[in-house]
């Protein structure tokens, strides 16, 4: 977070005030540049202009909140890191928004971007071989950007990686644990070779505490967004659905520890295909997530957002507004072992 009086403020007003400069011929009224989130921006004659300092593959929402509360008419956004992906995203909408990739050897330089197109990464045939293995261990199955994995209750317990084997080559094994330094200090403790017996433990101790309701602990504190998920796969007419089931999302998360929306597709109760995005907390990028995971799962379904009711403030739903194609709010108190509605 920067401060208006912090280094880093000024050398970012500086930076947005340079690059406003070099695409406005003729810039004579002097302008206000504010932070939010993790950017700056300026509103310049109704065109809002951004300047991403963090946060950089999920600052569109931020930015597309900020320049409607201010009453821009389009949106400019500068950034050094994800320009083709947030150039994607912005294709869902019908705000104006144009996305500039700025050159790293010149910084007043800043070109316009194209969107991106995903490269979709299938699951290994030798990697599957470790799908009924998981399986009977009585966790889930994921499968996302490539990779196979196990959730109980929506907390990824073991996924498979590759490894140089010691003969020198590469090898599919499976590894045990919450996270890559929990997966370390497992395979550390207990061995190279995931047996049954050992992920079958990890999953009942987890599933004994990823219960909600619960006093806090840190295994169900995590990837609560996922928790949520698995209850509503569990109970899908809570919105309207007769199934759900996981899904990949548009680009694959960072660690586990971060919160970040996950997926689900199904078919709704009047046989229409549908997409769900869940989130924990009010997230000013997951309608800009949810349009991305929409056109990479199905792109005719219906698209929903299923969040705790007080997550589903004005500002995200404004900007679910302008989409090109329509989203609808369920409001679910899962987590705190109560359920509403919101239509």
């Amino acid at each position: 977070m920067l401060t208006n009086d912090s280094h880093a403020f000024r050398l970012a007003n500086a930076h947005l005030r340079a690059l406003i400069s070099a695409q406005i011929v003729d810039l004579e009224s002097d302008f206000e540049i504010v932070e939010f989130g993790s950017a700056v921006g300026a509103v310049v004659n109704g065109t809002a202009w951004a300047l991403l300092t963090d946060r950089h593959d999920r600052g569109l929402g931020p930015a597309m909140i900020w320049a409607l509360g201010n009453g821009a008419t389009e949106l400019k956004v500068f950034t050094q890191f994800n320009a083709g992906d947030l150039a994607r995203r912005a294709s869902f909408f019908n705000f104006k928004t144009e996305i500039f990739e700025i050159t790293k050897d010149i910084a007043t330089s800043a070109e316009i971007t194209l969107p991106t197109v995903i490269k979709v990464v299938e699951v290994t045939a030798a990697d599957e071989l470790f799908a009924e293995f998981i399986k009977s261990s009585g966790a889930d199955l994921t499968r996302e950007h490539g990779v196979l994995a196990g959730e109980v209750c929506g907390l990824e317990v073991c996924r498979v990686v590759h490894d140089v084997s010691d003969t020198g080559l590469d090898e599919s094994i499976l590894e045990i644990g919450v996270g890559s330094h929990d997966r370390e200090m497992f395979k550390m403790l207990h061995g190279r070779t995931a047996t049954l017996e050992s992920l079958r433990k990890v999953v009942v101790d987890v599933s004994s505490k990823r219960v909600a309701g619960l006093i806090p602990h840190p295994l169900n504190q995590l990837g609560r967004e996922r928790l949520l998920r698995h209850l509503l796969c569990a109970s899908p007419d809570l919105v309207d659905a007769v199934s759900l089931e996981s899904a990949a999302p548009a680009m694959p998360r960072a660690n586990l520890k971060d919160s970040v929306p996950c997926c689900a597709r199904g078919i709704l109760k009047n046989g229409a295909a549908v997409v769900a995005i869940f989130s924990i907390g009010v997230d000013p990028d997951v309608i800009a997530f949810g349009a991305d995971a929409r056109q990479q799962i199905d792109p005719s379904a219906d698209l929903v957002f299923v969040s705790p009711p007080r997550d589903i403030v004005p500002a995200i739903v404004r900007l679910a507004e302008t989409l090109r194609n329509p989203a609808r709010f369920y409001g679910c108190n899962l987590l705190d072992a109560s359920t509403q509605q919101q239509d």
